[in-house]
């Protein structure tokens, strides 16, 4: 038995010191870990966004010299296409020539990535226009069949290519094609090691870049490391090949671009992609393993200082029980156990008075049950009496007297109120209850008591406890005239107001000092007993503390000395 209770204290305090430590662990793989995982694949998913961003912007620049070639004054019998076909240019083709060669040099100068540009219109000389101004043969130029190199289905489209452009050695360009629906061509040389400083900037910073042009070519990646058409071919062979990808031991990015035409992807290697999340899991292991192993030694410790003060206390109970020397316990100052062990001790001295309190508390109770049986009253009994006395009046007098009737109105309000007393009623049913008793009340101080009513038909079908209007009546009838020449109204409210049934009774009565209110309410909110004055509030008060909680349903009194006594009760509908 002792053993198993020191493994079920142990058992307990190490279950509820590792629900915390679980809890915390649960949250962080269902809800941190998918979290930070997210942020990482949004992150790289801007990163490669801006990106391709950046280089739509670089391969916009020939849209600009397409847009300036649709310009009519260049357009006409007067413009390039007259240049390109001429043999020996007039001054007013020299001029052309000399504003489209600037307006194409200041593209070319504004950007520092560009190393030329080429403009051709479609003639039989076959030539074309640089923006120095030159005007060049397919066959002889420096640049030689630069427009059949770059041919292609799409109006628009990107060309890695090895060129010389000029007298100095071949150089790694991308040319930037675009044709509109008349032939007319622009190319754009960019120098393919601007590219390489660009992607080594922070948006790609633990991973490469690879761009793809028209059916998967591999037109530029940034890590000649990575083998980027077998990883192309892979690709390929995926159902689904946009957003994420997981491949292998890499995670790859994949976006298009509509501008371009183009395919960006990012390479990240798995480790270093997840390498925060991974640091995260380890540190979450190692506290987890931390915090078991130090609630394992508390429980420990914990187990063995509960049995020992048990096991004390246990010979304590043996060596009383078996009337023993009580065996010797060391005290401890400001302990729980010297605490409980002390309280034994005063148990024992008590026992022989708890027992007699006991037992007078059965007396008690007894006494009472008799003398809830004792006044019991058959209802029945009572009507039948009241009506055999209303005939034998009715005979002596041989007419229908006062008597007569106020033994009616008695006979009616007392089996109201004696059948089925736990039982609601009506509201209609209440006042008409209700009359009968102010009828008696007007028999008793003759004509001195008015009742005016005030009712709204709508609380007539509601339901409430039996005698709730009576109690309050008769406090005002009760204590509200001492001057018996003055004749006392009371005035009923009955209606619903901000869905709360309100009954309020109020009278023209003296009224009660502002002492003796204060003391009346605190004789209702903490009911310690029945007292003699207004029994009949307090009656009323605590049957509806049993019937109702307390947030539905609540009693306000309200009164000055000289202007009367008022008593409002609020019931949530």
């Amino acid at each position: 038995m002792r053993r198993r209770f020191f493994a079920e204290n142990m058992v307990r305090m190490l279950t509820l010191s590792l629900l915390p430590v679980l809890f915390l662990t649960l949250v962080f793989f269902s809800v941190l870990l998918p979290t930070e995982k997210k942020s990482l694949e949004s992150e790289a998913e801007i990163n490669l966004s801006l990106l391709q961003e950046n280089v739509d912007l670089l391969l916009n620049d020939s849209n600009k010299v397409m847009n300036m070639l649709s310009v009519p004054a260049y357009s006409n019998s007067n413009s390039i296409y007259q240049i390109l076909r001429s043999e020996q240019l007039k001054y007013l083709d020299f001029v052309i020539l000399k504003q489209v060669a600037a307006q194409l040099n200041a593209i070319v100068n504004s950007r520092d990535y560009i190393d030329s540009i080429y403009v051709y219109i479609p003639n039989a000389k076959g030539r074309y226009l640089t923006n120095q101004a030159n005007v060049y043969d397919m066959d002889s130029g420096p640049d030689q069949n630069w427009l059949s190199i770059c041919s292609g289905d799409r109006a628009y489209r990107v060309i890695r290519r090895t060129a010389s452009l000029s007298a100095s050695a071949s150089r790694d360009y991308l040319t930037v094609i675009q044709e509109n629906s008349k032939g007319y061509t622009v190319a754009v040389n960019i120098v393919v090691s601007y590219f390489k400083r660009l992607f080594t900037n922070s948006y790609l910073e633990n991973g490469h870049a690879i761009i793809l042009s028209d059916g998967n070519n591999l037109l530029f990646s940034s890590n000649a490391d990575i083998n980027a058409l077998d990883l192309i071919n892979r690709l390929e062979a995926l159902p689904d090949r946009e957003g994420l990808i997981r491949l292998d031991s890499d995670l790859i990015m994949r976006s298009h671009s509509r501008n371009s035409g183009l395919d960006f992807l990012s390479v990240t290697p798995i480790s270093i992609a997840y390498a925060n999340i991974y640091r995260l899991i380890t540190i979450t292991c190692v506290t987890v393993f931390l915090c078991v192993l130090m609630s394992v030694i508390v429980s420990y410790r914990y187990a063995i200082n509960v049995s020992g003060h048990l096991y004390a206390i246990l010979d304590l109970m043996d060596a009383a029980i078996s009337h023993k020397e009580l065996p010797v316990i060391r005290q401890r100052s400001n302990d729980l156990y010297s605490h409980i062990l002390t309280n034994m001790i005063q148990t024992f001295t008590q026992n022989d008075f708890l027992k007699t309190s006991l037992n007078e508390q059965k007396f008690q109770a007894l006494s009472l049950e008799l003398s809830a049986l004792q006044y019991q009253i058959n209802p029945h009994f009572l009507s039948n009496t009241l009506q055999m006395i209303d005939f034998e009046i009715l005979k002596n007098a041989r007419k229908p007297t006062t008597a007569n009737e106020m033994i009616q109105d008695l006979s009616i309000f007392l089996k109201y109120s004696l059948l089925s007393p736990k039982e609601d009623v009506t509201m209609d049913q209440e006042i008409e209850a209700t009359t009968h008793y102010m009828a008696l009340m007007s028999h008793r101080y003759g004509g001195q008591v008015e009742v005016h009513w005030e009712v709204s038909p709508d609380v007539l079908s509601l339901q409430v406890p039996k005698l709730i209007l009576q109690p309050m009546i008769e406090n005002c009838v009760t204590h509200g005239n001492h001057n018996q020449a003055d004749q006392l109204d009371i005035f009923i409210l009955i209606a619903v107001r901000e869905e709360l049934l309100t009954i309020q009774v109020r009278d023209t009565g003296n009224g009660v000092s502002p002492e003796h209110l204060e003391e009346l309410r605190m004789s209702l909110s903490e009911f310690s007993g029945f007292h003699e004055k207004h029994i009949g509030l307090q009656n009323l008060f605590r049957r509806l503390q049993l019937r109702f909680p307390a947030d539905q349903c609540h009693i306000t009194l309200d009164s000055r000395p000289g202007e009367g006594f008022c008593v409002t009760i609020y019931i949530k509908l």
